[in-house]
């Protein structure tokens, strides 16, 4: 537990040897992929000179992970050297309240102790504490000093926003509250012709809050703290957290880059990030502090980029893995991570290392030589400033959690790709599980569970171990309660009585469709029909018969033992014994099948939002 005493030691002590120190820099962007710079994948659609050039500066890491899979989360760890997982923290937790509490120490708290300017620019995404409303949940009161955000945590200055930029109010975050009130409203782009990833809902808006000009506004943001910093005479040093909104949706690229991509509107967006990357690069030469700025470049989680995104464009936005954001596989955490100092980390080098972003407060720590100011996080941050110094260095990493579903120890993973995605770890059971070497398949698709049944024990326990001390926020015990109440309410659902109305397609039972309505609510269902068919088809025509026999026989011996469900569909599964080849495409048509379910169930949600009031005629 931090004290004031102990801050104050620090600040003391940090000020002294402020000339020793680097400035530090972390560039973190939104939702991209292991794949998509060309530095990790030569076959990427998407051109990266200015990741490529800091790569060829600095050293490139191979087995560098996020947090977590998803935005809130990992930025949580980032910050606390502390594994959300451990906490709870999740996305959605930050819609109830703060998520960094007073108690826990962030890396920006720790620079500012030791003499550290500490400015942060971009996505927020930690929550601020809210107001009741009469809502369903509570709101943020924009006429009030914000609490609990970046200047309650270390920071000493903030532009960004506390979200990505789909959703209203659109305005910008000036340390405590609006740059600009948002007076004004827009329409928003949400249309049924058009790519949802590509449009954002209509809401409030702040004059000069323009969507497309938000990631170069925050880069303004960044060049200009850069260069006043590099003008003032004061014994300080930097250290700047520049949150980028990019390749998160809305994909929103400028005029200027439509097209400079082979991979849609996400891969032009992803050549904006690259640009916006050179600009900071370019910045830091001209400003004369290159040499003495360490600069960590990577993203919060994989890309979410679907069979038919890869099919349509010829790209893997996650490389060879698989899976990708919120999920547990190697595309879902296992991301780009670029770290370069001039003349202190050697240019042009790769390492394996195996290492988290919790591992940044450690990591700075040791550099900085403090002490005794991780206590809470040694569990999850471990210092890899000697692979910094020396890329070939030994580094065993202790073992490592990404999300409760996700559990690694050297080149061992147990990946729970089956039951509840919400369930914790003390609902997970060891044959939920499949047992990876990432060693020699990076891309999941051997289990080697019935090869290696006492290594996945061995590693089951280890996983419960690791859990065994969780302890969950506040917060997160409201989230884990709503889940565990959805779900108790969905079982205790009364079965409907004969005679009675049936269901709208969003489960709703007062919900009237006029005819119209329902003519679209039919063609909806014999297109979803039809597309399910035939990717159910793709996925049958790539069984052989045997196979098919095989899957069949389990399947009745399955129902004879009462399975249903997740224990049926897994049995039946793993009778299929398919190659590495076979499973690669099973898995993508299955996930194309999932994409075309929500996809209709969206569809349907649309037509019954905006179903007529009035009695169907």
């Amino acid at each position: 537990m931090r004290t004031t005493v102990a801050l104050l030691i620090l600040t003391l002590a940090g000020l002294a040897r402020a000339a020793e120190k680097p400035n530090i820099i972390i560039i973190y962007a939104d939702d991209m992929g292991y794949g998509d710079c060309t530095v990790n994948n030569p076959k990427s659609k998407i051109s990266t000179p200015n990741i490529d050039r800091l790569a060829k500066e600095g050293l490139r890491f191979t087995d560098a992970h996020s947090p977590s899979t998803t935005c809130t989360a990992s930025r949580y760890g980032l910050l606390t050297g502390i594994n959300p997982a451990r906490r709870g923290v999740v996305n959605g937790i930050n819609g109830l309240g703060p998520v960094l509490e007073a108690k826990e120490l962030t890396i920006a708290e720790m620079l500012k102790a030791q003499g550290y300017a500490t400015r942060m620019v971009g996505k927020w995404h930690l929550g601020f504490e809210l107001a009741p409303s009469e809502g369903r949940r509570p709101i943020l009161d924009l006429s009030k000093p914000f609490v609990g955000g970046p200047l309650d945590h270390g920071f000493d200055s903030f532009l960004g926003m506390n979200s990505a930029m789909s959703n209203g109010p659109y305005y910008y975050i000036r340390d405590r509250g609006p740059e600009v009130m948002p007076t004004g409203a827009i329409a928003g782009t949400k249309a049924k012709d058009r790519d949802r990833r590509e449009t954002y809902a209509a809401g409030d808006l702040a004059p000069g809050f323009v969507h497309e000009e938000v990631n170069s506004r925050l880069c303004d943001e960044v060049i200009g703290i850069l260069k006043e910093h590099s003008t003032k005479d004061d014994a300080k040093r930097l250290f700047l957290y520049y949150a980028m909104l990019e390749p998160h949706t809305p994909w929103l690229p400028e005029e200027q880059f439509a097209g400079k991509s082979g991979a849609g509107p996400y891969g032009n967006y992803v050549v904006q990030l690259d640009y916006e990357l050179g600009r900071v690069l370019n910045a830091l030469k001209e400003s004369g502090m290159e040499k003495d700025t360490l600069v960590f470049f990577s993203s919060d989680n994989g890309a979410l980029w679907p069979a038919a995104d890869i099919e349509k464009y010829g790209h893997r936005a996650n490389g060879p893995l698989a899976g990708g954001k919120a999920r547990p596989e190697e595309g879902g955490h296992r991301v780009p991570f670029i770290a370069r100092w001039p003349g202190q980390i050697p240019a042009g080098t790769m390492t394996d290392a195996l290492i988290n972003h919790t591992d940044m407060l450690s990591t700075l720590a040791e550099l900085l030589e403090v002490e005794d100011v991780a206590r809470d996080a040694q569990i999850d941050s471990h210092s890899f400033l000697p692979v910094l110094r020396e890329p070939n260095a030994e580094h065993d990493r202790p073992a490592m959690a990404v999300t409760t579903r996700s559990f690694r120890k050297g080149d061992w993973k147990l990946t729970f790709n089956r039951g509840p995605r919400s369930a914790g770890p003390e609902a997970s059971d060891v044959d939920q599980a499949s047992l990876f070497n990432l060693a020699d398949d990076l891309g999941e698709t051997q289990d080697l569970s019935q090869s290696n049944p006492e290594r996945k024990q061995q590693l089951f326990a280890a996983y419960q171990k690791y859990f065994a001390a969780r302890e969950l926020k506040p917060l997160a015990i409201q989230v884990a309660e709503t889940k565990k109440n959805a779900r108790t309410q969905k079982k205790a659902r009364p079965a409907r009585r004969a005679g009675t109305k049936s269901k709208t397609p969003n489960g709703l039972p007062d919900v009237k469709l006029s005819k119209q309505q329902q003519t679209k609510v039919t063609a909806l269902k014999k297109g979803f029909v039809q597309r399910r068919a035939e990717l159910q088809k793709q996925l049958d025509d790539l069984l052989t018969e045997d196979q098919k026999q095989a899957r069949d026989a389990a399947k009745k011996k399955a129902l004879a033992e009462g399975k249903g469900g997740v224990k049926l569909r897994t049995a039946m599964d793993e009778a299929l014994n398919l190659t590495p080849d076979q499973k690669k495409k099973f898995n993508e048509l299955r996930q194309a099948i999932q994409q075309a379910t929500r996809e209709h169930r969206e569809k349907l949600q649309e037509v019954v939002q905006n179903s007529s009031k009035e009695d169907p005629s």
